[in-house]
């Protein structure tokens, strides 16, 4: 499901800006056409009529309108371009990422894991949950609905192969660098394949660039463009006046497990022979689990990785609301033992207890159940709700 057909369960009309004949009504007169309703009037494809977003502050400016009568969608790769944005202060943004295995397999309704987060409904799980294969193929469908229905016609490679080389070509042939000539597209894919060889790794900017073969400049302005466009989403790392020596250097994340693999040029079959692979696209695909339940939060969240600059410590992801920290390892084991949270419970021990909400290993097996004091060993599915 895509930005259009969300946005259109929410609005009464819309104005197609893509269509010559509803764009042409705005280019002749954004305020009028945007003025009859009814509401909520969904806005799609703004950057065909840039002016409408002008004629949305004039009636916000006028208070012609109450909070939420316009829905206003556009691609991601628009915020690549220069130029002013008129609505600041006026809107409230919303980023959609890939699909979720809550919204596919779970309750897309229930309140997000951080707002029950101290209650029994913390973790809901299936009646049958996947094994470990089940969750590899799951991770290799991804998030993207378009990829999803692919795979079950069997066309997923075909999908895939069309879906990067539509968005290297067209996100990236209009812009140029400084000295006039045209970015490659090719650079740009094989930037990205770089960063998804190491997804859910801490890898420094000059490593990505060297893999990639190009200078960190270029490099860097690679990885701000597919940031943009949320292919790649770094997870930084933890900062603590309670801790010293750890690293600064954020954790590599594609926001789409089955894009990675894609990218890695894994299929079921390799990640089950591959140790290291496996446990990258696992890792990635949980990590958009929870960046999107971070996300859906009426706290104020921040999702975070912790790693020590020796690296004798390093804990996958940390969630910190308020004053409080929640950790989380990912395991591709279907039973994990204590020792597979001895890093939770060495930050633990570090934390004042009112701070340490709480740790939990994921794993692909079927139980849940206690590790040690506040920390549990849930099945990945757990976050189904």
């Amino acid at each position: 499901m895509g930005k259009t057909t969300t946005a259109l369960r929410y609005a009464r009309a819309a104005l197609r800006l893509d269509r010559p004949a509803e764009r042409g009504l705005v280019l002749d007169d954004p305020d009028v056409a945007i003025a009859e309703g009814p509401f909520p009037l969904l806005i799609d494809e703004w950057q065909h009529a840039p002016d409408v977003l002008l004629a949305v502050k004039r009636a916000v400016d006028a208070n012609l309108r109450p909070p939420g009568r316009y829905i206003i969608t556009g691609s991601a790769r628009n915020d690549l371009h220069t130029g002013q944005w008129p609505l600041t202060g006026r809107v409230l943004n919303t980023r959609l990422w890939p699909l979720t295995g809550r919204e596919r397999f779970g309750d897309a309704s229930a309140p997000p894991l951080l707002d029950r987060w101290d209650t029994p409904a913390r973790f809901a799980l299936p009646s049958d949950p996947p094994d470990i294969m089940g969750y590899l193929d799951i991770a290799l469908e991804g998030g993207f609905p378009g990829a999803i229905v692919a795979s079950g016609a069997g066309a997923r490679e075909e999908w895939m192969r069309t879906y990067v080389g539509v968005t290297a070509s067209r996100d990236l042939g209009e812009y140029y660098t400084g000295n006039g000539r045209r970015r490659s597209p090719e650079t740009l894919r094989r930037y990205l394949t770089v960063c998804a060889l190491h997804t859910a790794g801490v890898v420094p900017d000059t490593a990505l660039a060297q893999a990639a073969g190009l200078n960190r400049r270029t490099a860097s302005s690679y990885h701000e463009i597919l940031t943009v466009l949320r292919l790649v989403s770094d997870i930084p790392a933890w900062r603590s006046n309670r801790l010293k020596r750890l690293t600064s250097m954020p954790k590599r994340c594609l926001t789409d497990s089955g894009l990675a693999a894609w990218l890695m040029g894994v299929d079921r079959e390799a990640l089950r022979r591959d140790t290291d692979a496996r446990g990258r696209i696992v890792e990635t695909y949980v990590t958009a689990q929870l960046r999107t339940e971070v996300e859906a939060s009426s706290r104020r969240v921040h999702l975070c990785h912790l790693r020590t600059q020796g690296g004798e410590h390093e804990i996958d992801l940390i969630v910190e609301f308020g004053r409080r920290v929640a950790a989380f390892e990912v395991k591709t084991s279907s039973a994990p033992t204590p020792r597979d949270a001895r890093h939770i419970a060495w930050l633990r021990e570090r934390l004042p207890p009112e701070r340490f909400a709480g740790g939990v290993v994921f794993h692909t097996g079927p139980h849940r159940y206690r590790l040690g004091e506040r920390i549990e060993a849930v099945p990945i599915a757990g976050l189904w709700g």
